[in-house]
């Protein structure tokens, strides 16, 4: 289950990082819809995967959470997710409740700064890999 999740964070998350040269500024995303529209999909669908991810991780290890951060903070459980990159993953689950409830959509400046996760992001996708080939399905 791991398995297929890590590929579709890693096809938004790629997707991501080719968008991101042309969001140079929150005035961008508001005058190009397409970008905007791209932009927006592709972080909500990377937050949700790091959130479901880190959910089956802690559910192998019978760990149990309260709330979605609880669940990225669970990941220091791993020796793969060093404190700092669970720091730096921590305000996705907030991140993306905002995307959810359109709250972004008044404030397109938040993304500009989400953005600037993607180097986590890709520490945290190299890291479950590590860890499937280690354990198999992690």
């Amino acid at each position: 289950m791991t398995a297929d999740r890590l590929a579709k964070f890693r096809r938004h998350l790629d997707h991501l990082q080719e968008l991101r040269p042309r969001v140079t500024s929150a005035e961008t995303l508001r005058r190009d819809l397409t970008l905007h529209n791209d932009v927006l999909y592709s972080l909500l669908a990377v937050c949700q995967l790091l959130i479901d991810i880190a959910g089956d991780l802690a559910g192998r290890r019978g760990q149990r959470f309260d709330n979605y951060t609880e669940a990225v903070r669970s990941l220091t459980a791993y020796p793969e997710f060093p404190d700092r990159l669970v720091r730096d993953l921590e305000p996705l689950p907030g991140l993306r409740r905002v995307l959810l409830e359109d709250c972004v959509a008044r404030d397109l400046d938040r993304v500009i700064p989400a953005l600037e996760l993607l180097p986590p992001l890709e520490e945290f996708a190299e890291g479950v890999l590590r860890l499937e080939s280690r354990h198999g399905d992690a």
